[in-house]
């Protein structure tokens, strides 16, 4: 037997200060809420906007820690309420290899300064590149900027 057809569905008339139009910013899911950052429309951003997909609103909240540079065509992975972000492109033609976290809980970042690798270099800077989690590993696969 055949699954229900997906269909598209437009979300109509959300209340709060939504994010202004962008490209190349990321979007990862926790429970209800949908947690956008970074992007560029105009130079680019470092602002996070929050959509909770229950109440249709949405809202920035306010952060601490070590607040990320504005990126976009990052890497964003999310496990629980921990987000990662890699990488990116930092401003126009600059690329970064920095490995921020975002604990949602209590919306704080840190920047994070893995172990290089056993064997060779650690990851250059890069955008647009794949970067996924799997059994409390992150993989990272793509383009670099250098």
């Amino acid at each position: 037997m055949a699954g229900k057809a997906l269909q598209w569905k437009l979300v109509a008339n959300p209340t709060g200060p939504q994010p202004r139009p962008r490209h190349g910013h990321r979007a990862v899911a926790i429970k209800d809420l949908m947690v956008v950052f970074g992007g560029g429309n105009e130079g680019i951003v470092d602002e996070l906007h929050v959509y909770n997909t229950a109440t249709n609103q949405w809202f920035v909240p306010v952060t601490k820690g070590d607040v990320p540079p504005g990126c976009a065509a990052y890497g964003f992975v999310v496990e629980g309420t921990r987000l990662l972000v890699f990488g990116g492109m930092v401003e126009y033609g600059k690329y970064s290899n920095e490995l921020y976290e975002l604990q949602a809980s209590k919306w704080e970042w840190k920047k994070l300064k893995p172990r290089p690798p056993k064997a060779g270099p650690p990851p250059c800077p890069r955008l647009g590149h794949s970067f996924t989690l799997v059994n409390a590993k992150v993989y990272l696969f793509g383009w670099s900027g250098e």
